[in-house]
């Protein structure tokens, strides 16, 4: 029978974990600081403007960096680290990640008790303490939130991208994350494609970790107009892909005219995040009924 320190080494040599950082060196010593087993770390990091890289190498001794030359989002930079990764499995974190004791080796569990299993997920609780799960059903395309904590393991048709451990090969077999998303809805968009491919995805509640949420950049006034023009132009995206017809069109000009709205509300009030913010969601909406691609970052 193999010693417990045999079963960890065993369960790290099959995992390749992959991270996207942007200006995310505050965020870094939490998440790498909980995983002193893993054997291979791929950082790609996103045109970091801070200390990103050299705190995430000082931090881990299994770090290797893909530095990117152009922004293109947290699906195609996620699709680089896919593509390099080795082994089993990869363990897809967010930078503002805490991993429990444990939290590898459970979700390696679940995974290897079901061969069809294409990702699982650990129970995450923010940074409040509450419990962050969203779930869907077979039919549905909306993730919503459930009020209790599951009582063990149970299939899911959405896993938050925050932390899941994936089946690299089926990872690649459905190509990756769909790098017409930039931000945001990139998580929703692979479970579906994956559970229609025929295999399962699983949360594991025994396997738990922390997401601070919102910490894995640096927030700033730029950052938060970036964030919502992304979020509109993704969950457009998303909803035309995977909605009935009109559906994402109606969603726009809806958008286009809240937005404008509160925009001009926040220019009358002297509230320029208000305004600005408001106004990316109104170019996002209109580039989105324009035919746009997603906006990259310079």
């Amino acid at each position: 029978m193999a010693a417990a320190g045999d079963t960890v080494r065993g369960v790290w040599d099959r995992v390749t974990v992959v991270l996207v950082t942007r200006n995310s060196a505050a965020a870094l010593p939490a998440s790498l600081g909980s995983l002193p087993q893993a054997r291979r770390i791929i950082v790609v990091d996103a045109l970091s403007t801070d200390d990103t890289v050299a705190v995430a190498k000082a931090l881990h001794p299994a770090v290797e960096v893909i530095r990117l030359t152009e922004d293109r989002g947290l699906g195609a930079a996620t699709n680089l680290g896919i593509a390099r990764a080795d082994g089993e499995y990869l363990l897809n974190i967010n930078p503002d990640t805490r991993l429990s004791a444990g939290c590898v080796e459970r979700l390696a569990a679940a995974a290897d008790a079901d061969a069809n299993a294409a990702g699982v997920a650990p129970l995450l609780t923010n940074a409040r303490g509450g419990m962050e799960l969203d779930v869907m059903g077979p039919s549905e395309i909306r993730h919503r939130k459930i009020a209790g904590p599951p009582a063990g393991r149970f299939c899911t048709w959405f896993l938050t991208g925050a932390v899941v451990l994936w089946r690299l090969s089926v990872l690649r077999a459905v190509g990756g994350f769909d790098e017409n998303i930039f931000l945001y809805n990139e998580d929703a968009d692979i479970c579906l494609r994956v559970a229609r491919a025929g295999h399962g995805l699983i949360l594991e509640p025994a396997a738990t970790a922390e997401h601070f949420g919102g910490a894995s950049e640096r927030i700033t006034l730029k950052s938060r107009v970036r964030r919502d023009w992304n979020m509109v132009w993704g969950h457009l995206y998303y909803e035309r892909k995977h909605g009935k017809p009109g559906e994402a069109e109606a969603a726009a000009r809806d958008t286009i005219a809240r937005g404008r709205r509160d925009s001009l509300i926040g220019l009358v009030t002297l509230q320029p995040k208000k305004f600005l913010t408001n106004r990316a969601k109104v170019r996002a909406a209109e580039g989105f009924l324009r035919g746009d691609r997603p906006w990259q970052r310079k």
